[in-house]
């Protein structure tokens, strides 16, 4: 979720990089869908003395607007001169690269009762007459047949156990300490995910949405390194696939049922994404991770080790989480210390894109060759926005180059024309953006089965200050190349465009359920699907993380209001929109480690306890349970 995801940290993570004065042309992705150019002001007219671009040395991978992270005290290896022999004294010298590693405080999984008895509801946040229940909103509506009503965390910001049972280390191991965070303990669902999995089957959720970590299956991460069995066999039994029938049977006497098949067993349908950013760090010292070539043939190799592996038991698949954030993460401190030789700030977003791409399309390309069973795409993320003014064209016009720099970047190569926006390229010279081969833009186009976006929020769009035409036209100007600003208030009333998610660290997420379904049919009229997943959505409850009593932190009233406005918005897409909606994923599960923040910000529908590891449902929990259940 989150986050940074940048908005897209979003949730989050957000990767805020504002325009310079002296921004060039190859300023990377970094006014694009967080809320880096948002504009704030108090008077209707957007003035550009109004808009105040921050120096270029100021780069914050944060959601919070007032901590940019300048600081560049971190240092890597450098880039390939680490041996490759991959040994146990290799795997301990890129550990020493993180530091000392935080043991976790148990290595055992406790098996749960199940099924897991539900608290009582809570009694309505509201008169009836003011809000409805949950049931009771759209009653005559219903969900279509096999609607996937899910959950969604990611390995790095819930598993823990960070050096357990082999894994070797991942970027965010490391990054992470630069910016005084660490995810060696998280929820420490790398041993709890029986209670995790059961508590989430208790709700009626049908699927649950995880990442794979690279680093537990290959620590090296390299195709001519050794796979890490135990990493393997966490997720999935070998060779276990099970019937539904032979589950329901069997279970009580198979309670070693690793991730995968306890889902199934529980009749949760287990999502897999093979990439949630958290790369080994070994291919970040070998060659520079996804700012090098080396990374296709690794990171397919890797799909394909997993394809095998788990066959049967996933039919739903995702190659990568939203790639515009994790492009961006490496144009700033601390991982703009990793980039391959010859990369800089400047190219780093735009040739990760580049690489990321044709390894999607590589690791599509595997998985149709091998007849694996199901579903693969990715995950995008962002939004195509709304004019912020009607009364000119060029709001217009920035709205498409938010289309086109924001899910375009992806979109339209997989969706589209098997190339990059025309925006993009009209823009961008070669040397900056890399182009497709005609066979790589073969390989691209029709790289999915169906499309996901990661739909937490939206704001308006509107023309730079001094207007489209001179930002083009000036490589110069603080907006270039993207030429477009996100604004979050109306311009008309100056009201904002909804209720902000929890302090800066969250900034960037408005609760916006009134756009959704201009969302939806804004994607699809751009890149036509047949089919589309809501693949996380989420909102960090206002300043829950500083509330003290436990019944505050559980009656999450803003967060609940927000899925049951975006699931009746849903309905509605279905019903009058005719959207091909397959299924919602809310994000997320548990509170988690919201990267770059850590615990600071929470998504989470059930509350963690950092000490005692205990989970506890909130009111959001209980509704989303209630809305799924009356309306199938």
């Amino acid at each position: 979720m989150a986050a940074l995801r940048a908005l897209w940290l979003a949730p989050l993570v957000l990767l805020t990089v504002r325009a310079a004065s002296n921004q060039s042309a190859s300023s990377g992705f970094s006014s694009l869908s967080a809320t880096l150019t948002t504009v704030v002001a108090s008077s209707s007219s957007f003035t550009p003395s109004t808009i105040t671009p921050a120096p270029s040395s100021t780069v914050a991978i944060s959601g919070s607007s007032t901590a940019a992270q300048t600081s560049t005290t971190a240092s890597f290896v450098a880039i390939g001169s680490i041996p490759r022999n991959f040994s146990d004294v290799e795997l301990e010298l890129l550990w020493a690269l993180v530091g000392p590693v935080e043991e976790p405080p148990f290595t055992t999984t406790p098996v749960p009762d199940v099924p897991v008895t539900l608290p009582t509801a809570p009694p309505p946040l509201y008169p009836t007459w003011y809000a409805l229940q949950p049931k009771n909103i759209f009653p005559n509506l219903t969900f279509p047949s096999g609607f996937k009503f899910g959950v969604a965390t990611s390995a790095y910001q819930v598993e823990g156990a960070a050096k357990s049972d082999g894994k070797g280390p991942t970027g965010w191991d490391w990054g992470a300490r630069q910016i005084g965070q660490s995810g060696d303990i998280a929820d420490l669902q790398y041993f709890l995910y029986k209670n995790d999995t059961a508590s989430t089957a208790a709700l009626g959720v049908n699927a649950q949405s995880f990442s794979i970590s690279w680093a537990r299956i290959f620590p090296f991460g390299t195709k001519d390194s050794p796979v890490n069995q135990p990493g393997l066999d966490h997720y999935s039994d070998r060779g276990c696939y099970l019937s539904d029938l032979v589950v329901e049977i069997l279970i009580p006497f198979f309670v070693e049922l690793a991730v995968i098949n306890y889902s199934l067993s529980l009749g949760v349908e287990p999502v897999v994404t093979l990439f949630h950013w958290d790369l080994p760090l070994a291919l970040s010292a070998y060659y520079g991770g996804f700012t090098s070539p080396d990374i296709v043939d690794d990171y397919v190799h890797y799909a394909e080790t997993v394809f095998k592996a788990y066959n049967g038991s996933v039919k739903m698949w995702y190659t990568f989480n939203e790639p515009y954030v994790y492009c961006e993460q490496l144009a700033v401190y601390p991982f703009d210390l990793t980039l391959a030789p010859g990369v800089n700030s400047s190219t780093a977003p735009f040739l990760c894109a580049y690489y990321l791409l044709k390894a999607h399309a590589g690791a599509v390309k595997a998985f149709r060759a091998m007849n694996i069973t199901g579903e693969i795409a990715f995950k995008n993320n962002g939004y195509v926005g709304k004019p912020w003014r009607t009364n000119t064209t060029e709001d217009t016009e920035a709205v498409e180059r938010n289309a086109a720099f924001g899910i375009g970047a992806f979109s339209e190569a997989v969706y589209g024309s098997g190339d990059w926006p025309d925006i993009m390229k009209e823009t961008l010279p070669e040397s900056i953006l890399p182009r497709f081969t005609e066979e790589e833009q073969k390989d691209l186009k029709g790289s999915a089965d169906f499309f996901a976006i990661d739909a937490y929020s939206s704001l308006w769009v509107a023309a730079p200050p001094n207007g489209i035409a001179s930002c083009l036209a000036n490589p110069s100007d603080p907006y270039f190349p993207f030429c477009f600003v996100q604004v979050d208030y109306d311009s008309s009333t100056n009201w904002p465009a909804g209720v902000t998610g929890s302090g800066e660290q969250a900034s960037w997420l408005k609760a916006t359920p009134n756009n959704l379904r201009h969302e939806l049919s804004a994607i699809k009229k751009r890149w036509p699907y047949n089919k589309i997943y809501i693949s996380e959505f989420g909102f960090a409850e206002p300043e829950e993380q500083s509330r003290t009593n436990l019944a505050w932190v559980l009656d999450d009233a803003d967060r609940t209001n927000y899925y049951m406005t975006m699931l009746g918005e849903a309905l509605l897409a279905i019903h009058e929109d005719g959207i091909p909606l397959a299924g919602t994923f809310a994000w997320g599960m548990i509170d988690d480690l919201e990267w770059q923040v850590g615990q600071e910000s929470r998504f989470g529908i059930q509350y963690v306890n950092y000490t005692t590891f205990e989970r506890s449902y909130k009111r959001s929990a209980m509704a989303l349970s209630e809305f799924f259940s009356s309306h199938t």
